[in-house]
Parts: structure tokens; sequence; C-alpha cells
């Protein structure tokens, strides 16, 4: 192990920020990993010069340490003292008190949002970054407008500008800058901070914030009008809304200085089916329209693995093909964790780089590639063979309900249309593509437009960079038979969001607080019990009556118990947001679909 003294977080050029790790699994108290974590194209590395960031270090939480305050009293090695800065999933960042108060400042007035919404500042920008500095006196031109105002002006407003929840507008030729390209909306990140205020530009915003959302290019609402961003306020992150509506009104705003970055240009992408889809169709539905390519691709798989390099090249060729599929499933479908991911990558490279099999008969690439095979099994059996397509979610009001403009798909055809996580049924929803009542949208690519409130009221969908999966009816006839349209009633009953409850205010059954440190918090928010709910629901959904039992006894019952798992699963889905978990709402629960399972076993 290298000597801790000389680990500092370091710029490299053309390979990004190099952040040391600490893993609190390692040993009694912690340690340093032999490799740093690598991010590139990051928010976070324009935002400060490299000497400034020398002393980020992202620690790992040990996830078998259950103790109230796991990360008190962590010593570095260094004899640095540090405090938590920020958390984006699993890794918390900790800093000097210096920095960490530097990267505090676009979430001082909501202290807690560093945790839920300090991965803005190291999401891997990867088409592009760039660190905007006005030249000739030219500042960034940005117009704020808030979609969901009580101020009908302000709504009326942001319905001329077309902007949604987490959705914006920009200049094609500020996109062009960070790898945008003119007929694909992109997923941002953005930041402004307060000490790049200058008397040469009085309206700029007194207050540091983030961004996210996705940015549609159009000349015609920004360029033409004098803007470069037309930027509505649910975008905008880290601040409470008192403050956010207090200092950032809607209006014009002059910016002489911005860090934009553009996560991924929209594209139509596969999709892996889920078993939390099929659970939702019969068994002849699943016959008709799922079993026959599920046959022929392990027919295909059981003649591949009779030869050890055709079978190498083929894993390599579905590791591949998982990178390119949408990332959202993975937490729900529980896949695996970052070290494993990594220990995967690095084989599936050397199987890469192995044209000759001479690496085969190794006793780790042997039992590598065992271990895959037999988990495309398993996934053929789960999932089967099928995929879907999926696009960027945009808003458009003014369509058609029950329609969508789907530029990659036939004008008149049916589509069936939902989300990850699937809570019930009713959030999977048959469409009609209707490109002709909106042919201006045709131009763009890679994208679904689809009415907000339908998104929201069948897919919780907003427009952040959600991807819509759709599938055309004709792929799969038997299981659109058995999907409702989305302009029809709901099979379930809705499963109402609750109020948010702030990690810093939440309380135990004694009344005492919960998370009394920024460190708690940051441990507290990656946790939830998404991917168990998730199969609780569908074991459940897939039981079958006892012998004897009264058919309609047996539904209502079912239906009871899926209500309540539909509410967990939504409280454990929002728990980033919220402290609230499902056990506190139902604590009974997990006991109560256990019985029901082993009584009426699937």
């Amino acid at each position: 192990m290298a000597d801790v003294k000389s680990r500092k977080t370091q710029f490299v050029e053309g390979e990004g920020l190099k952040i040391p790790v600490f893993d609190m699994s390692v040993g009694d108290r912690g340690g340093y990993l032999s490799e740093p974590e690598t991010k590139r194209n990051t928010i976070l590395e324009l935002l400060f010069e490299p000497e400034e960031l020398e002393s980020l270090v992202i620690v790992k939480p040990d996830k078998n340490d259950d103790r109230r305050d796991p990360l008190k009293g962590i010593d570095f090695g260094d004899g640095i003292p540090r405090r938590v800065a920020f958390s984006s999933g699993n890794s918390i960042y900790f800093a000097d008190r210096k920095l960490s108060k530097q990267l505090n400042e676009p979430f001082k007035t909501q202290p807690d949002t560093a945790c839920r919404y300090g991965s803005l500042l190291v999401s891997s920008c990867n088409e592009g970054a760039i660190a905007f500095h006005s030249s000739d006196g030219q500042p960034l031109r940005v117009k704020i407008v808030d979609w969901e105002s009580n101020d009908p002006a302000e709504r009326e407003e942001a319905q001329k500008f077309s902007t949604g929840d987490c959705h914006g507008k920009i200049s094609p030729r500020l996109a062009k800058a960070m790898g945008g390209k003119g007929n694909r909306p992109f997923q941002f990140r953005f930041a402004w901070m307060q000490k790049w205020q200058n008397p040469a530009h009085p309206h700029t915003p007194p207050v540091s914030f983030l961004a996210k959302g996705t940015f549609l290019p159009d000349r015609a609402l920004t360029e033409d009008l004098g803007y470069d961003l037309i930027l509505d306020k649910s975008s905008i992150k880290g601040l409470t809304k008192e403050a956010r509506d207090r200092h950032i009104p809607c209006g014009d705003w002059e910016l002489p200085e911005a860090v934009i970055g553009n996560r991924g240009n929209a594209k139509v992408q596969a999709y892996e089916n889920s078993w939390q889809f099929s659970i939702w169709y019969s068994q002849a539905a699943l016959q008709a329209d799922i079993v026959p390519p599920t046959i022929t691709e392990a027919q295909k798989l059981a003649e591949i693995q009779k030869d050890p390099l055709k079978l190498a090249r083929y894993l390599v060729e579905q590791y591949d093909k998982k990178a390119r599929l949408v990332g959202e499933q993975n937490a729900i479908e529980g896949e695996e964790s970052e070290q494993q991911e990594r220990s995967e990558s690095a084989t599936i490279s050397l199987l890469r780089s192995d044209r000759y099999g001479q690496l085969l008969d190794f006793p780790k690439v042997a039992d590598f590639m065992r271990s895959q095979l037999a988990k495309r099994w398993q996934d053929l059996a789960l999932k089967g063979a099928i995929h879907h397509g999926s696009a960027m979610a945009q808003p458009c009001d003014d369509l058609k309900p029950g329609t969508i403009v789907a530029p990659h798909l036939k004008d008149g055809e049916e589509a069936i249309v939902t989300r990850y996580p699937i809570v019930s049924k009713d959030n999977i929803r048959r469409y009609v593509v209707d490109n002709r009542q909106r042919p201006d949208l045709l131009r763009y690519r890679g994208c679904a437009f689809i009415r907000p409130d339908q998104a929201m009221q069948h897919h919780q969908c907003d427009f952040d960079g959600d991807q819509l999966v759709i599938t055309p009816v004709s792929r799969v006839p038997r299981l659109a038979a058995e999907t409702r349209h989305a302009n029809e009633g709901r099979e379930f009953a809705p499963v109402e969001k609750r109020p948010k409850v702030d990690y810093r205010k939440a309380r135990d059954r004694k009344g005492q607080r919960k998370y009394a440190t920024l460190r708690q918090i940051a441990v507290a928010v990656p946790k939830n019990s998404i991917g168990y709910i998730a199969t609780l629901i569908g074991r459940v959904q897939s039981s079958i009556p006892q012998p004897k039992e009264p058919q309609k006894l047996f539904e209502r019952r079912q239906r009871k118990l899926l209500g309540k798992l539909f509410d967990a699963l939504q409280i454990e889905v929002d728990s980033p947001k919220s402290a609230t978990r499902f056990d506190e709402c139902h604590p009974t629960l997990i006991q109560e679909a256990k019985r029901w399972t082993e009584a009426h076993p699937s």
C-alpha cells in the first residue's frame, strides 16, 4: 500500500480527477484502496483549480456497519481534519474545512441536499462540459420560468417556452459548444456560483445553485428572442423553495460565468425486458409473445457454449450490449455492486484482448465464464429474450390525450409505454403514435413527446432525463391486448405520494432526531428497499389460490396486500428526497407478505 500521506486528489489531463478512496470495510478501521476513483468530465473539475481539490477523499461506508454514526472519527492518516462535503450514492466525499465550505455553497439554505443532489457535481458529462466566461462583455442570457407557479401569468409564460418538470430550452449554438446536436435534446448539469457576480452585470442571482434536467435545442425560443437558455425553476436544486422564489424570481438574468455539462444526447436505446413487466400478463400472452424468441436465443446459447472461444466472444458482446442498456433498471433488478462491476469489467477486458483463447484455461477466467454463462441462462429464464425500445421523455402540453409523438415510430401505430420502476400494471399503457399533430417536432431524434399530466399520472415520469420504454404493439400483440389504453381508468387504487420529510427534521419513535449530522444523512440517503419490495410485489402478483380457496376471496386479499406493497415501493422510490421508510408506515408488511407467499406459492 502506498504512503497515505502522498494521497491527494489530482487532475490528470485527458483522464480527469483521480480521487483517493477510503473503504470502511478494509481492516478494523478502514483503509485506502490501491487505486483512486477517476471522475471524467465533471462540473466539479471546472469549478475549482486542481490544487484546491487536493484534500478531497471518497469514503465508502461498510454496508454491514449498522452503528448510528459509522463515519465518525475517521483517521485518514495525513493529519488533515475532514468533514462531509457532499455525497453521491454510496460514495461520500470528505474534504478539509475550507474546501467543504466551498462545496457546500450551493446547498447552504438546505444542507441535506448536499447528500441528495451532490451527484450533480460528479456526474460524468460524457459529451462535454464547458466553463462559460463572458467575452466582449457578453454574458450568458438566461430566462427563468416556472411551469408550476401559483401565478397564472408565470405559468402562461412557461407555457410559451414549452418548459416542464426539469425541462428547458437551449440555443443550438451553445448546445454545440458542449457536444450537443441541434436535433437531439440532452441531459444537462449546470452550476452558478455567487462568487462570479460582477458589477458589470448587476442582474445576476445572489445565491449559488446547481441545476439538472434536459435541454431541447430550439433557436426560435432562444437565440431569436435574445436568450441562450430557458431554465425552469424545477431544474434548480439545493435551495429551499422559499430561497429559490425569493432570490431567483422569474425573469431575465445575466450570468458572466457558468459551468454547463452535457451528460448525453438523446438516443433510442435497447432496454432489457424485466420480470417487473412480465408478471402483469397472462401465461397465454407470455407464451405467444415472449417464449418463441426466448427459445431461439436459448438454442443459440446452447450451441455457443460448446466452443469456449465463441462463448468468450459472446460474453464480451453481451457485456457491451448491457452497457448500452439504460442503467435505471439496475437498482430494481439487484445488479452487481461497484466492486463486482469493476471485477467483471477487468475480466471482460482480458477476454476482449485474448483473440486466440490463450487465457481461457486460467482458473480465474474459466470460473468467470462459467458464472457468466449461468447468469445468462438465469436471465433467459426470468426475463426472456425480448428487448424493448426506449427514448428520452420530453414534454408537450398540447398533444391529444392518449397520444405520443415519437419520430422513430410509424405514424398511426400503437405502442406500449412504461417506465421503471413499474409499481403496478397501471404504469403500463397503450398510446397512439400521432406524429402528424406536431410535425415541427419530427426533426428531433432519440426522444418521445408526451403530455406531462399523463407522464406523471401513469409513469411517475418527469423530464430530467427519464427514458420512456416504448414497444410497438405489432411486436407483442397478445401482451398489447391485455394492456389498458392511456385514456382508460385504473385497475388498482392510485398510490398517493406522502409528504416529503426533511432528513434534518426526521424523528424516531421516541421523538429523538434520527440524523444529527450530515455524516449520518449521507449514509442514510442511499439506503432503500426498492429491489426487495419490487420482488415481493412480483411474488404476490404471481401467486395462485390454495386448493378450494374461493377465487373472489383470494383476489380481494391479494389486492389489499398489493395495495400496501405499492405504497411501500413508492415510499422507497422517494427515499432520496424523504427520510420516511416503508417500515415506519407498514411495520408488519414483510411478515404479511412472507406469510402470503408461503401459503400461496407462484
